[in-house]
C-alpha cells in the first residue's frame, strides 16, 4: 500500500522553513521523513507526516502550493547491503526507481521510494520478504 508524500513549495527566503515547521508544530503534526531540494526561487520539501489529512487542510488554509505523490517505505538493515538488495530485487523485475531517500523512523532505517510502478513494486518486495511499511502514524 502506498504512502502519500507531500511536496511543498516554499519561497527560497530566510525564515520560510522555520515558519512552516512552526505551523506543523503548533498543530501537532509530526514529520516522519523529510528531504529538501532547492531551486533559485523555491525550496521543495518532500515530506511524510503522521497526520496526512490534517497537514493537507493546513496547507490549503495557509494557501501553499503543494502536490501529492504516492511512495512506498521499506524497512532496511542498517547498511548499504539493504539498499543494494532492494535495488537489485526491483531491477530484476524491471521496476525503475524514479527517486529515493532514506529516513530513520522509530530507530528503524527506511528507504522511501518512488517507483515506475508502485503497486507492482510493493507486491514484488513483499514476495521477497521485505518489510513494506503501510502506516506512518505514531
Amino acid at each position: 500500500m502506498p504512502i502519500n508524500q507531500i511536496s511543498v513549495y516554499l519561497p527560497n527566503k530566510p525564515g520560510q522553513l522555520a515558519n512552516f515547521f512552526e505551523v506543523l508544530m503548533d498543530n501537532k503534526i509530526y514529520i516522519r521523513s523529510l528531504t529538501i531540494a532547492e531551486t533559485e526561487e523555491y525550496g521543495l520539501l518532500l515530506l511524510l507526516v503522521d497526520q496526512f489529512e490534517d497537514c493537507i487542510s493546513l496547507l490549503k488554509e495557509w494557501d501553499h502550493l503543494y502536490s501529492i505523490t504516492e511512495v512506498i517505505a521499506v524497512r532496511l538493515s542498517d547498511n548499504i547491503a539493504g539498499l543494494y538488495e532492494v535495488a537489485k530485487t526491483l531491477g530484476e523485475h524491471q521496476i525503475n526507481i524514479d527517486y529515493l531517500y532514506t529516513s530513520l523512523i522509530d530507530d528503524n532505517p527506511l528507504v522511501i521510494l518512488r517507483l515506475s510502478d508502485n503497486e507492482k513494486g510493493t507486491e514484488i518486495l513483499k514476495q521477497n520478504n521485505f518489510a513494506v511499511i503501510e502506516d506512518l502514524k505514531r
